[in-house]
């Protein structure tokens, strides 16, 4: 059975998701779900915290993984909350929160032996994201993981230069996530205590499968939403319309419509 809980955690920007239509959109990362595995160390009773659970269905593999242990997700949105509660396991809780937003909260939870967290940190903003790594050291074990995958510095340059061109023709953002270097993580997971000398901080490259259809979908579902959550409605028309009309660009040289991720891949401890 699963449990709900809402925390204030502040008027945090965050871009409003549909946690179906992301749902429906997440298999360009499922297929790299068991080389993230690979290198996690997850025991079948360990207490796991999913920071940016999202629509869970990542969530719901850990989950089976540890089937004596607990998996808590973290989000800070209600729509994934409920679609990963429809395919949660009896071994599963979920919280409404902010990655800014753990401390407040996780308080009085137990603390955990594993953090794992996908495709998240991207979204917090540079200058959040030192301390968000010490509320993660923060509530994990002496000895605990964190294992972490974000974009990182490099990630999704054509879509990237074509969204950051239709926004400038609105007058809005350019690159509204943080695709942060491997030197700069580094950095910052040691400064919140975290050792990096049992694990590893680096950018990986990969080359993600879409057709026509699923990038379109991709851009709908979770992109787009980045620059438009600060666009007025008439500025988000144009600039979502003026993506769709140039989606044939992103085609490749081979034919294809695969896009090219950089992904900033981490495992760091929490000292014993």
């Amino acid at each position: 059975m699963t449990e709900q809980s809402s925390h204030n955690v502040g008027p945090l920007w965050c871009p409003s998701w549909d946690g179906a239509s992301y749902a429906a959109n997440t298999g360009h990362h499922r297929v790299h779900d068991a080389d993230f595995l690979a290198s996690c160390p997850l025991r079948p009773a360990d207490r796991v915290l999913d920071v940016g659970c999202g629509a869970g269905d990542f969530t719901r593999a850990i989950a089976d993984l540890v089937p004596h242990g607990l998996v808590l997700g973290a989000d800070p949105q209600a729509s994934m909350l409920d679609q990963a509660a429809g395919r949660a396991g009896r071994n599963q809780r979920f919280v409404l929160a902010t990655v800014q937003g753990l401390e407040t909260a996780l308080a009085g939870e137990d603390p955990f032996d594993v953090a794992v967290s996908r495709a998240v940190f991207h979204w917090v903003p540079a200058a959040d994201t030192p301390d968000a790594y010490r509320q993660v050291r923060d509530h994990l074990l002496p000895g605990g993981w964190f294992r972490l995958e974000c974009g990182g510095a490099g990630n999704i340059p054509a879509s990237l230069a074509l969204m950051d061109d239709e926004s400038r023709r609105v007058g809005g953002p350019t690159c509204p996530w943080h695709f942060a270097s491997a030197s700069w993580a580094l950095d910052h997971l040691e400064r919140a205590g975290f050792d990096v000398r049992a694990g590893f901080v680096r950018l990986v490259a990969q080359r993600r499968t879409f057709d026509r259809a699923a990038l379109l979908g991709w851009l709908h579902s979770q992109v787009l939403l980045a620059y438009t959550a600060s666009m007025t409605a008439s500025d988000a028309a144009a600039f979502t319309a003026g993506v769709e009309g140039r989606v044939d660009e992103l085609r490749r040289w081979d034919g294809s419509y695969d896009q090219t991720w950089v992904r900033l891949d981490a495992l760091v401890q929490r000292p014993a």
